[in-house]
């Protein structure tokens, strides 16, 4: 369990622990993993292995590996990636690191970890791998470029991988929650954005939590919530050039009295990119 210190991870883990799975869960705060655990076992769960890191970072991820290997004798039935970070704002206002950080964060520590765990997934028992994208990840947003890159870019991996791992019998499920109610917000890399969403935010992570553990029983490889949600991605397909230039329109309302191109680009707070103390990675993506 990646993202496992806050939201959508931690309700996962207290689910699963309520199923009787035994567990390794990951993210970047000692504290908060250590809250989770309490919160497992208060649901009944053995005690969970925990793994401090940044995803990042390919020792990070050797450890995690590792753990996992150890604890379920190099056999793995379940992985859950659910940590990943945002950043609100149009794409010229943002320091060209905005972009480089949510790749690495949103998709190049998600495949390179699944890359890692492919053997232990295959040596288990009817084994899955969920992952959580984002409304974005099929219809992308302004005001959102860089996230909405970033889980586009995972999607189509999951589409890709999700085909060439069924020989070896892993099944992959893409979870788009739509607005969660979880910290997301207060864990942006950076928040340029005018209109602000967290008020619209509906869904609780447990529900998000019994929709996906559904989706996996009946082996589902995808899964949009929220009714808003649904209905975005519905017109995108019925009436794409329609939603374009909606959302233009929009955003030119919007931005009317700045100036939108010729502004200097603003780089983000520095311990949010060096991954200091106010570092966000690893929450989890609610959106």
């Amino acid at each position: 369990m990646t993202g496992a210190s806050s939201g959508l991870g931690r309700a996962f883990s207290v689910a699963l622990a309520q199923r009787g799975a035994e567990q390794v869960l990951t993210g970047r705060s000692e504290t908060r993993l250590a809250e989770t655990c309490r919160l497992v076992e208060a649901a009944g769960g053995a005690p969970p292995r925990t793994v401090v890191a940044d995803l990042t970072e390919a020792d990070a991820r050797r450890r995690v590996v590792e753990a996992t290997a150890e604890r379920f004798d190099g056999r793995l039935d379940l992985v859950i990636q659910a940590a990943g970070v945002g950043a609100y704002g149009r794409f010229l206002s943002h320091h060209p690191d905005v972009l480089r950080r949510l790749l690495d964060v949103n998709f190049i520590a998600v495949a390179e970890l699944a890359r890692e765990l492919f053997p232990l997934l295959r040596a288990g028992r009817r084994p899955a791998m969920v992952i959580i994208g984002s409304i974005v990840a099929r219809r992308a947003l302004p005001g959102r470029s860089e996230y909405s890159a970033s889980k586009h870019a995972l999607a189509a991996w999951v589409d890709a991988v999700r085909c060439e791992w069924a020989g070896a019998g892993i099944h992959l499920l893409l979870v788009n929650p739509g607005f969660t109610r979880t910290s997301f917000e207060r864990h942006l890399i950076v928040d340029t954005a005018f209109v602000k969403a967290e008020h619209r935010r509906s869904m609780t992570p447990e529900q998000v939590t019994r929709a996906t553990l559904r989706a996996l029983d009946r082996r589902r490889a995808e899964i949009t919530l929220t009714a808003s949600g649904r209905l975005l991605l519905m017109a995108d397909r019925l009436m794409p050039a329609l939603v374009r230039a909606g959302l233009a329109r929009w955003t030119r309302r919007l931005y009317a009295q700045h100036q939108v191109y010729d502004e200097p680009a603003q780089a983000p707070q520095p311990e949010r990119l060096s991954g200091g103390s106010g570092s966000p990675y690893n929450q989890d993506a609610g959106d």
